[in-house]
């Protein structure tokens, strides 16, 4: 009996270190798993302020927008001889300090009445605040050779 008792004692002293290495191996485990969350964060913080850097340098490098508030859009509307209007939504400064460029030149003479324009053509515009219909300020114009501005593929800017 004697021997049996050592034999079970032999195995439960056994089993006891196999269950503290096994406790071992786990809690370097565990604590592998809190340095790889750590190692985790800091990849995420770190992966975030390099996106947050790059887009920045991204946006810094991007040329200005192509669009340009001073290109009249919209159609031309036809008045009579040479003479087209349309209503201008954004304007810097003053209505006669206003200059109108048909493809980068200049065209004038400003401030031209509504019959010259019409008339006589050339490049001739006015700027005026229009109470009537469009509620805003309107731009008489004739083009520089007396086409169509909604046809001849001209752009026309108001500086």
């Amino acid at each position: 009996m004697h021997h049996a008792v050592k034999a079970a004692w032999r195995m439960r002293v056994g089993c006891m270190r196999r269950r503290r290495a096994l406790q071992r191996r786990l809690a370097s485990k565990n604590l592998g798993q809190t340095s790889l969350r750590i190692s985790a964060n800091t990849g995420i913080v770190i992966g975030s302020t390099l996106f947050a850097l790059a887009s920045s340098a991204f946006l810094y490098l991007l040329p200005p927008s192509p669009i340009d508030r001073n290109l009249l859009r919209g159609t031309f509307y036809f008045l009579k001889g040479h003479a087209y209007q349309i209503p201008v939504k954004f304007l810097d400064g003053e209505l006669g300090a206003a200059r109108l460029y048909e493809n980068d030149k200049l065209l004038g003479p400003a401030n031209s009445d509504l019959e010259e324009i019409a008339a006589k053509g050339g490049g001739r515009f006015q700027l005026f605040r229009d109470n009537k219909s469009f509620f805003g300020p309107v731009l008489l114009l004739s083009t520089s050779d007396n086409t169509d501005p909604n046809t001849n593929g001209r752009k026309y800017h108001l500086r």
